[in-house]
């Protein structure tokens, strides 16, 4: 059998196509009328086949002609340059074409991209006893299709017949001989057809392609015999045209009737698959192809071909699930799913992972996703590609930022499929962002009090134990004068606004990188970082030369850290201060210096 690959690039011109085209003109057929003998072989051929058109054409120089057509009304003959069968004739076998769009040197043919919108091609060359190939049978489909080996050997026989039907055809023209010798010629063509209908109904049955036929003159029904099977009925059944039209579903008889309808009002075939309930009950699905055939033009005779197709059917009808599912299940699943190369380059990516982004599908598809991770991020994508193509998995954190800019979080879970010829990647992950923003939110909770939004003594505790040997601090503690008295003339509502507002004031005195704590009850700390004694008491000051616009009068005391001291120490040493600050303040000349205050 010939392929679409293994046919040359295109038709020859040479010495031995002149002969062949003399050969061709010598048998004085081209152009002629149809003939009964051409047009059983075409009928066989597409019978054997279930295809809905088949051909036997003629290669002439610049034309392909069709001395007998079955499914293509209206059509005589095509340009040799869009021909397929232009191919056929370079070979001695069986060419096939499963798939012209597939195939680079039919995809752009007009026959392929406009009417008949041919899709699948097998033809076998037409070759007479002195070798030269005089044309092609060819069965064609609109859909994509493949022969079996035994309907590829059947088109091989009844090529062969046509060409002897050729040779048989030139020598009762070149003898003319007395009606006898012709009578004695068609009786011999008639057995040859007689067994080319017996070899039909032997592939047929191989196949499992019936045939099927309706005279329009007696509405007489022929089935061969198996069609009959098909239907659960014995051989040589004849149903009526009603019996057969109820075997269809009753969803089914409609759509039959309007395409036998529309065929002969305007002379084309139809192709259909449909629902079924056979004489013993069984429902399947057929495929129905049918054509009308002329005479004079006036329509004479439906013939189709006649197929159980339930189990490829049903093959396909898993497939489109399968596929189905997992389409709904990439396209609204919540989890994030992509696929990217060995290179990182993203080939596929769901709604959900796009939404997270804040991209659109096509703005992702095709770049790299070390384009959208963060630029310190970059240079660990390498290993990340390294580790999965290495060990088939691999699992951890990706930072990426988001088409807003933001900062996506995404936990994932990734594995290598090598069942194609280029390994990919299949990603699962999931957003945990908002979760680890959660879990930041929590850790500063934990570190902040409620009320002021000021740091609290967890946040020092932590500080203390992460702080460097060398690393300078300063810190003031502040104490709040009369507080207590606020409470108990006021209410506890007027307090906290009064330590809202002293967190306020005390965080108007400092740098971005300093901290406001409360430490408890009414007392506060600012702990400077960087700071030394000087800087430590230029804060102090400034603090104490504004404090008419504090919500409250207060005592404070400052200290800083020495190299190797534990902080505590210096809390402890600026809380010594504060209270000896206090100490002379309740004095009679501190108490009357405390009231300036």
């Amino acid at each position: 059998m010939q392929t679409a690959e293994t046919t040359s690039a295109g038709p020859m011109r040479d010495v031995g196509e002149q002969s062949r085209i003399a050969r061709l003109r010598s048998l004085n057929i081209l152009d002629t009328q149809a003939e009964p003998l051409f047009d059983a072989i075409t009928r066989a051929a597409a019978l054997v086949t279930g295809m809905p058109i088949a051909l036997i054409t003629l290669v002439d120089e610049r034309r392909q002609w069709f001395k007998s057509n079955v499914g293509l009304a209206g059509t005589a003959e095509t340009p040799r340059d869009i021909a397929f069968c232009s191919y056929t004739i370079q070979g001695d076998d069986v060419m096939e074409v499963p798939n012209a769009l597939g195939d680079a040197r039919f995809a752009d043919n007009p026959l392929v991209t406009g009417s008949p919108d041919m899709r699948f091609y097998a033809g076998a060359p037409i070759t007479l006893q002195d070798g030269l190939r005089m044309g092609a049978l060819c069965v064609i489909d609109r859909q994509v299709n493949a022969l079996t080996d035994d309907q590829r050997q059947a088109l091989r026989e009844l090529a062969r017949a046509a060409s002897e039907a050729l040779e048989q055809r030139a020598v009762l023209l070149e003898k003319n001989a007395a009606l006898e010798h012709e009578a004695e010629i068609a009786d011999r063509l008639e057995k040859k057809l007689r067994a080319s209908e017996a070899f039909l109904d032997r592939t047929g049955r191989a196949a499992g392609v019936g045939g099927w036929q309706v005279d329009l003159t007696t509405d007489e029904i022929t089935w061969s015999d198996e069609t009959c099977r098909i239907h659960d009925v014995p051989p040589g059944y004849a149903p009526t045209l009603k019996e057969a039209l109820d075997f269809y579903a009753p969803q089914a008889r409609e759509v039959v009737q309007a395409a036998v309808q529309k065929g002969l009002e305007e002379g084309r075939a139809w192709d259909l698959e449909l629902p079924f309930i056979t004489a013993t009950g069984r429902h399947i699905w057929v495929r129905a192809v049918g054509n009308v055939e002329l005479e004079n033009g006036v329509p004479q005779r439906l013939v189709g071909a006649f197929q159980d197709v339930t189990l490829r059917k049903r093959a396909v009808k898993a497939l489109e699930d399968s596929d189905r599912r997992f389409r709904k299940l990439f396209e609204y699943s919540l989890g994030l799913i992509c696929t990217h190369d060995a290179d990182g380059i993203l080939l596929s990516v769901n709604p959900a992972a796009a939404r997270s982004l804040d991209y659109s599908i096509a703005e992702l598809l095709g770049r790299s996703l070390a384009d959208i991770m963060p630029p310190g991020r970059r240079a660990g994508f390498q290993s990340y590609l390294d580790r999965i193509f290495a060990s088939g998995s691999d699992s951890g954190v990706l930072e990426l930022i988001g088409g807003d800019g933001s900062l996506r979080i995404w936990e994932y879970h990734n594995v290598l499929d090598e069942d194609d010829d280029e390994p990919y990647v299949l990603g699962h992950a999931q957003d945990v962002t908002e979760r680890q923003q959660h879990q930041r939110k929590l850790e500063e909770w934990s570190i902040r009090d409620p009320l002021t939004g000021c740091f609290n003594r967890r946040f020092v505790t932590e500080l203390a134990a992460s702080i460097g040997e060398l690393d300078r601090w300063g810190c003031i503690t502040f104490d709040l004068n009369r507080f207590k008295q606020i409470n108990d003339q006021f209410g506890h509502q007027r307090g906290d606004e009064v330590l809202v507002g002293m967190a306020k004031f005390l965080s108007n005195h400092l740098r971005p990188e300093d901290a406001v704590v409360r430490l408890g009850g009414d007392e506060f700390a600012v702990l400077l970082r960087h700071a030394d004694g000087e800087l430590t008491q230029s804060v102090a000051k400034r603090i104490d030369d504004d404090r008419q616009t504090a919500p409250i009068g207060f005592t404070m005391g400052a200290a800083y850290r020495h190299p190797g001291e534990p902080l505590e120490h210096m809390l402890a040493e600026a809380d010594k201060r504060l209270y000896e600050v206090r100490a002379a303040t309740r004095s009679p000349a501190g108490a009357e210096r405390g009231q300036q205050r």
